[in-house]
């Protein structure tokens, strides 16, 4: 069964929201864009959070670490999973892993080195691999939440391959929404697959029913 990913939460409503549509994680992004919050929000998101619903923190590394006051926030709140972003090298992995997080690699899909240059960092962190790797659509200009999608079919004739068995689980992002995510999880069949602003009613704020209609469209495509 794939598991869903509802990204980019900015409230507690949301949060719950969220876990009442059925959503197996939601990211907390403490990184940069317009989903951004600061960690008072962050922290009332947590507390907001019914039990079997996972946070995951959007986090930027920087020389091997996190910032204090992010590491301080997730010891405290008892938040393991971590979505990495910025300089993720594998001493960077490794560091995550010493400290008891659990991190997620994300790979902004480049056209022209993909997959070669995401094969490469995890032949560089084989002692210390990342628990999954989300694949999302590249875009200088941002981190992630582009709503572009990535092109299912290349990705399926890697799977077809075989070059999917030598990776981590593969979380799908990019684009997804409750009209097409059916279809990508068909085509793809990745392990996990991540939205955000396609179950938005505006920028930052999600929709329950879109939400509802994401997770139950997903689920249908894998069961």
């Amino acid at each position: 069964m794939v598991r869903v990913k509802i990204c980019g939460i900015t409230t507690p409503d949301d949060a719950v929201a969220a876990a009442d549509a059925g959503a197996d994680a939601v990211g907390i992004n403490l990184v940069g864009g317009p989903r951004r919050v600061d960690l008072d929000t962050a922290a009332a998101i947590l507390a907001a959070l019914p039990p079997f619903c996972t946070p995951v923190a959007l986090v930027d590394v920087e020389r091997d670490n996190l910032a204090s006051d992010v590491l301080e926030l997730l010891g405290r709140a008892w938040v393991a999973c971590v979505q990495l972003y910025g300089a993720v090298t594998p001493g960077a992995v490794a560091r995550m892993r010493e400290d008891g997080l659990l991190p997620l690699l994300v790979h902004h899909v480049v056209p022209d080195r993909f997959p070669d240059e995401l094969e490469r960092a995890l032949a560089a962190m084989h002692t210390c691999q990342p628990a999954a790797i989300v694949l999302d659509a590249f875009d200088p200009q941002r981190l992630g939440g582009t709503g572009q999608p990535l092109n299912w079919k290349e990705l399926a004739d890697m799977r077809a391959e075989g070059r999917f068995a030598a990776w981590p689980p593969v979380v799908l992002a990019g684009g997804l929404t409750p009209d097409n995510v059916a279809d990508a999880v068909r085509t793809v069949q990745p392990w996990g697959v991540d939205v955000s602003s396609g179950v938005e009613s505006s920028v930052g704020r999600k929709d329950p029913a879109r939400m509802k209609a994401f997770v139950a469209a997903a689920r249908g495509a894998s069961s």
